[in-house]
């Protein structure tokens, strides 16, 4: 994804980089996110709640995934799949827990000029 904003991208969370830091992919789906939901966010909701809304949908999505990849892996009984698929769900579901995320506020109230 192209940023063409003369602000920075912004940040993902520093919470949930450090829930997901083995899950550099994820951290990446999550800044794109962000990034989609700053360039394309509707003018009627303010770009905050927006973000939030698409982190707490992607989060979502991602814990969806990570549920069935771990009865997947139950399934087959491989020791080692069922063992790293129930470390990612874990991960994902105190990554969904909510938070206030002060990076994210704060990134939109220093640049909410650039939204206006």
């Amino acid at each position: 994804m192209i940023w063409t904003h003369s602000i920075p991208r912004p940040p993902v969370p520093q919470f949930l980089r450090e829930t997901l830091r083995n899950y550099p992919e994820l951290i990446q789906e999550i800044q794109d996110v962000l990034t989609k939901g700053v360039m394309d966010g509707p003018a009627s909701i303010p770009p905050f709640e927006w973000a939030i809304w698409r982190l707490e949908d992607t989060l979502s999505a991602l814990y969806s995934d990570a549920y069935e990849a771990l009865k997947e892996a139950e399934q087959t009984g491989d020791s080692q799949a069922i063992y790293r698929a129930k470390i990612k769900y874990d991960a994902l579901v105190v990554a969904g827990r909510p938070r206030s995320l002060p990076e994210l506020r704060d990134y939109f109230e220093t640049y909410k000029g650039a939204f206006e």
